[in-house]
């Protein structure tokens, strides 16, 4: 009996060893202390010191957490949706993952830097009866071999006129512009090269690398189109070409392009700004070669002629392929890019595979022309489900998941929510696999925390953080922004902490590219006091912002001259995407008291603290504290 009482109070006193600190009936660990700490421990310096500092601050996070638990904001609706859209980020990170979301994007990004002339032989098969197509395009290749030239097997093979017709060329691509299958043939053959017979959905191709460029980047325009339908006569046509002309030469005296654009405008829209992208194979060789054309913005081209009509381009802005990964823009780019062509989503389907094992998938065994028939019968009624059937009943169970089963009624909600009111019963097995699978991708997206052990962790995480931010919102900070009568009190009490030192009135103003940064500032360098209608001119990404600064409080590093007019160069921040310069309006060299409103930010930031400091007294006479030194000695 004195073994086990001592056994005990043994155990206790490991427990408690290993505790650094109760509030209340609440206590944290060394290890759970530590993990918090190294998240973000600063190196240098006593580390000592840093860990007791660190202490006080972790100390009343916990004590405000429990607050927020105490309120039960971990029951909060808001803050419920909020923790499902943030696990489904989780889930679309770690299926990226999966899916090498990341090695796509690489490849993207090289195959971007370069544009490659593609031609083919092409040869079209109908329905079913590929036996003489594959007997043709294996003869154009059996030439090739021999040595044949290219271009004139593509004639004599092709059997679509329209590939006859540009002796098999199919013009210029880059990244993202075919089929994502087509475009690894072709970016894996070397110049000059051809590649083995291909089959699509309508016939056999044979690609060739014919060759190679530094990509052309895209295009920013606006389009006057002059339709041409089929069916004008050569008065009609010529008519069109007099009126193209006659713009062109008024557009030549000065006049307004975006003033023609109501009236020749492709597809205008009177709220936007009509602009077209065009990339490399977005559009027929002969509109991009007009449009590529074109060296500066602003510049406008000659009437030209393509199967629409004719055309008048300006160009607005040439948008260069980066040579380096790390651009924000173009990186949002190929993500869109990559989401849109289907290639991730393809890479994705390919998991299920997977995933119908990791989920515990279990296929039930029923009858499958019963259940056609029965799903018939409910679609035709209007998704209604029969009890009385003597095989099928709505909760029979089709197929489960480790932790979920699917049942008849799922399924016939499923079909019903395609909009499917009958097919017949080998459509039906197609739809039950397409069925299964999307069941598969959906419980593993709601179970991804069963997938990945980092999940709860950050769930956690997540969830107490904006449970953090509600109740200081609460306690702290809109309470300190509605008491005008505590703010006013706390700038009177401090008056000496709010005061201009040495200051100037400068415009502050932001761009996405140096560029267009260089270009405001010149102008605003030549009349300041137009600044607003100058940045104004270049659009929504600009920012600018007419204040009074202290020197140290200016956001760029260069050092600021005393001096009407002076202008810093542009700055970057850190991530490259943003670019900031300054231009000084007048200045004072002499201290000067802020009045209420001028100090109001840094009034209620300093009154916000006053008022946490309030309620962290309140707190520890709730819970109190109790540090565990002997342990708090410990940790290193």
């Amino acid at each position: 009996m004195a073994l086990i009482i001592f056994a005990c109070i043994v155990a206790v006193n490991i427990i408690q060893a290993q505790t650094l600190f109760t509030y209340g009936d609440h206590a944290v660990s060394k290890n759970e202390f530590l993990e918090a700490y190294n998240k973000n421990a600063d190196p240098s310096g006593n580390r000592q010191e840093k860990l007791k500092a660190y202490l006080d601050q972790y100390i009343n996070f916990r004590l405000k957490l429990q607050a927020a638990y105490d309120e039960k904001l971990d029951t909060n609706e808001e803050l419920k949706a909020e923790m499902k859209n943030f696990k489904s980020q989780l889930a679309d990170n770690f299926i990226n993952k999966q899916a090498n979301l990341a090695g796509l994007m690489q490849e993207a990004f090289l195959r971007g830097q370069k544009d490659i002339l593609a031609q083919q032989v092409f040869v079209r098969f109908e329905g079913n009866d590929t036996g003489a197509a594959y007997k043709q395009i294996s003869q154009a290749l059996k030439e090739l071999k021999a040595g044949k030239d290219f271009e004139k097997i593509s004639v004599q093979y092709s059997n679509v006129q329209a590939v006859k017709d540009v002796i098999g060329n199919i013009g210029y691509i880059t990244v993202f512009t075919l089929p994502y299958s087509i475009e690894n043939i072709i970016y894996n053959l070397k110049p000059g090269n051809f590649s083995e017979i291909y089959r699509s959905g309508q016939g056999y191709h044979i690609f060739k690398n014919a060759g190679e460029r530094p990509a052309a980047g895209r295009r920013k325009i606006q389009q006057l189109l002059f339709a041409t339908p089929s069916l004008y006569s050569v008065e009609q046509l010529n008519r069109v070409k007099k009126q193209a002309d006659s713009v062109y030469s008024i557009l030549q005296n000065g006049a307004s392009f975006t003033s023609f654009l109501p009236l020749y405008g492709h597809n205008y829209d009177e709220e936007a700004d009509n602009a077209i992208e065009v990339g490399t194979g977005n559009y027929s060789n002969d509109f991009e070669k007009e449009v590529f054309d074109l060296k500066a913005a602003g510049d406008i081209s000659r009437p030209f002629k393509t199967a629409y009509g004719y055309n008048i381009i300006k160009l607005l802005e040439i948008l260069p392929v980066p040579s380096n990964e790390g651009n924000a823009t173009y990186e949002a780019y190929l993500q869109t890019q990559m989401q849109n062509s289907g290639r991730l989503d393809a890479a994705k389907n390919k998991l299920v595979e997977t995933w119908l094992s990791t989920t515990g998938f279990k296929k039930n065994d029923y009858e499958e022309a019963a259940l056609w028939a029965y799903t018939d019968s409910a679609l035709k009624n209007n998704g209604k489900l029969f009890v009385s059937h003597k095989i099928i009943r709505p909760e029979m169970v089709l197929f489960q998941f480790a932790g979920k089963k699917i049942t008849v009624k799922d399924w016939i909600g499923y079909l019903k929510s395609k909009n499917i009111s009958g097919i017949k019963a080998l459509g039906y097995g197609r739809q039950m696999d397409d069925f299964i699978r999307e069941s598969c991708s959906e419980y593993y997206r709601k179970h991804i925390e069963d997938f990945d052990s980092s999940v709860p962790k950050q769930l956690k995480e997540f969830n107490e953080a904006n449970m953090l931010f509600y109740i200081m919102d609460k306690n702290v900070w809109s309470k300190a922004s509605r008491d005008s009568a505590g703010l006013k009190n706390c700038y009177v009490l401090h008056k000496d902490n709010y005061m201009w030192k040495q200051s100037v009135i400068a415009l502050v103003i932001s761009a996405p590219e140096k560029n267009i940064a260089k270009s405001i500032a010149s102008k605003i360098k030549s009349s300041p006091s137009q600044w607003r209608n100058i940045a104004a001119a270049y659009g929504n990404g600009i920012y600018a912002d007419s204040s009074r600064f202290n020197i140290n409080e200016l956001p760029v590093k260069t050092h600021i001259e005393y001096e009407n007019g002076f202008q810093t160069m542009p700055e970057s921040n850190d991530e490259g995407n943003v670019y900031t310069f300054i231009h000084v309006l007048s200045y004072n060299r002499e201290p000067e008291q802020k009045s209420f409103e001028e100090a109001r930010g840094a009034v209620i930031n300093d009154y916000q603290e006053e008022i946490e400091k309030s309620w962290i007294k309140s707190l520890k006479s709730i819970y109190p504290v109790r540090v565990h030194e002997n342990t708090f000695k410990m940790l290193h």
